[in-house]
């Protein structure tokens, strides 16, 4: 079985495997019915929650204009913008002209300070979504670490959930079990495999999904129904024996066999709970100030799925998205780029095509120029890619069957699109540079605002180079805050110091943001905030620091969650600050993370309430 292919490979969320068994007509009709027949009245929705003209005053109020987190007396809206901007006077004259009423200024009281709608670059909302119905075994509890998560509690709420099935043929699913942040055995991660769950759940087959979403953990009487729907015998014995030494399913071929094993009734439960599930991530996202996503890895049928929604719903959050390409067919039929109107945000909008280098640093599967410290051994990821010549030593991205990765980005580059690669490991960075370079011919990425999405592990070389070649990068910050621990004990030891150096890249004028790639990790932008100026290792039992260096300021950090997240996402012409004559996207937050005394506390900010458009999509109920 190839380990390189970025067709067999289900490493991040724009590869669920569950979403490749939806991507044909019969199941985007089914889809596109589950969605009409949740339909609310969005005029009425709209015209309850449009606020025509309103200014505030007092409290904290940071417009971001130019990225400073500079404070103004007031700012004024009407008709779903920003009209005016400044010292209270002047502002209130303006808005008086326009027929104020008293009523229609707002006082803000205390410490509660108003933002720019806050912005999550990328994130995975359909493939998300799919399994959001499962039992969630994974390791947050909203957006804080669970104090004790191992194999024991996963296994006893797996038990919990069991007990709640009514059909005797249904599965145990589960999703998002995360090994990386489970207490390590003899320094290495702890390991669930199908002998443990066949012990545990000896009757009822189980399929959980790792939050890598790289393997599939089974137990033998789910095997036992996926091989009786492998015709071949010998494919049967070959499977057999990969999952004797693997001990769970790996890879999205193995991992399609466990799902297309699933009872029928339990996969068409994917489709029906799809709005609904939707319709929680954009509450979520609205809850914790979002205004924007950006979906990092768009395929069609979610498009279409999306659109839908959007049209049919009130817009709770804008929805931009990068196209996902995974095969040179399909770089060669993208159309040439057409820049991003204000009209388009109305509606999903795409701004960017999307490429996959290679694996997850916590799935073990980012590619690397050496071997991971633990277990397997020998392991230096995934590439998804053939780039180098067959002359080349590099075995890891040779092979005839997969893509040409710098065909893939000069086809892109050529016709003027925006470009994200997602690249984890070090090498993949590199190879990514190398690839950047030689596609842009001495020009600069930054106007095109290309990207490189993780940016993980980078040497001093190589922040040098994505300066020098205009590459912006967007950090999973939650790789310091949620897995640095266990980067820095068990999987990269000394290497765990150049994660996400978002201090290095401010430090050559780079522009950075922050995401959570959910599901990989949960939304919050003031979370992310938070982790970039603390970088606290929240599994560390003393908090340590990793690479206190790297630390940067509350002011880098909101404009990285504000003004360059909007910059990046090709939207700085309309969000992202709140200068005349931009959209009336906004946060009131209950406390100013710029000033709260603990910056440990920064993601337990109360949000008070979020306008998107000048419509109140979330009022806080106390």
């Amino acid at each position: 079985m190839s380990h390189h292919d970025c067709h067999e490979c289900a490493q991040c969320a724009c590869h669920n495997p569950l979403w490749t068994a939806f991507e044909n007509q019969q199941s985007l009709d089914k889809i596109k019915e589950q969605i009409s027949q949740s339909l609310v009245d969005k005029t009425e929705q709209d015209n309850k929650a449009f606020k025509k003209r309103v200014m505030y005053s007092g409290g904290y109020i940071r417009p971001m204009i130019g990225g400073s987190t500079e404070q103004v007396e007031a700012i004024g809206f009407a008709e779903g913008k920003v009209v005016a901007v400044g010292d209270i006077d002047s502002v209130s004259t303006h808005m008086h002209a326009l027929g104020m009423q008293p009523e229609d200024h707002i006082k803000l009281q205390g410490q509660q300070t108003l933002l720019p709608g806050l912005i999550e670059p990328h994130v995975h909302i359909v493939p998300t979504a799919m399994t959001m119905s499962w039992p969630n075994l994974g390791p947050y509890d909203g957006q804080h670490l669970k104090q004790d998560y191992s194999p024991d509690t996963i296994i006893d709420s797996a038990k919990k959930a069991q007990s709640q099935l009514t059909n005797k043929d249904e599965w145990l699913l589960g999703t998002d079990v995360d090994p990386s942040l489970m207490p390590f055995i003899n320094d290495q991660l702890d390991v669930i495999d199908i002998t443990r769950l066949s012990d545990e759940f000896p009757d009822r087959p189980v399929f959980w999904l790792a939050a890598s979403l790289h393997t599939a953990y089974i137990n033998q009487a789910a095997l036992d129904i996926i091989l009786n729907n492998v015709d071949d015998k010998d494919d049967q014995d070959r499977l057999k024996s990969q999952i004797k030494e693997q001990g769970a399913l790996q890879e999205l071929d193995q991992m399609q066999l466990g799902f297309n094993a699933i009872p029928l009734i339990q996969k068409e439960q994917v489709i029906r709970d799809l709005k609904k599930n939707i319709d929680c991530i954009f509450k979520t996202a609205n809850e914790r100030g979002v205004t924007m996503m950006f979906e990092a890895g768009m395929q069609k049928a979610m498009e279409a799925a999306l659109e839908l929604y959007q049209a049919l719903n009130p817009q709770w959050a804008r929805v931009g998205y990068a196209k996902l390409c995974t095969d040179e067919s399909q770089a060669n039929t993208l159309p040439d780029h057409k820049p991003v109107k204000e009209r388009d945000l109305d509606m999903p909008f795409k701004a960017a095509v999307k490429l996959v280098s290679d694996g997850s640093n916590q799935g073990l599967t980012g590619y690397q120029s050496e071997q991971y410290s633990c277990n397997p051994k020998n392991n230096y990821g995934i590439f998804n890619f053939n780039t180098l010549p067959a002359t080349s030593s590099d075995t890891h991205t040779q092979g005839t069957s997969k893509p040409n990765f710098q065909t893939m980005v000069n086809t892109v580059i050529n016709k003027g699109w925006p470009m994200l690669i997602h690249a984890n490991g070090n090498h993949a960075i590199d190879i990514t540079l190398d690839v950047y370079e030689n596609a842009l011919q001495g020009q600069s990425g930054l106007s095109s605002r290309h990207r490189i999405e993780h940016c993980s592990l980078l040497s001093d070389l190589s922040a040098q180079r994505m300066q020098q070649l205009g590459i912006s990068p967007s950090f999973l910050i939650g790789h310091v805050g949620y897995w640095g621990y266990a980067f820095e004990q068990v999987i990269f030891k000394q290497k765990a110091q150049l994660l996400d150096r978002c201090q290095t890249m401010l430090g050559l004028d780079a522009r950075i943001t922050l995401h959570s790639d959910l599901s990989v990790s949960p939304l919050g932008p003031l979370r992310m905030m938070e982790q970039a100026v603390t970088r606290v290792m929240e599994k560390s039992p003393e908090k340590t620091v990793l690479n206190e260096a790297e630390c940067i300021t509350r002011a880098q950090a909101l404009r990285a969650i504000t003004f360059d997240a909007a910059w990046q996402c090709h939207v700085d012409k309309w969000l992202g600050s709140l200068d005349t004559g931009k959209l009336a996207d906004y946060v009131i937050l209950e406390q100013d993370p710029m000033t709260i005394e603990d910056p440990s506390k920064i993601r337990d900010i109360s949000v008070e309430q979020t306008w998107v458009g000048g419509r109140l999509r979330y009022p806080r109920q106390d």
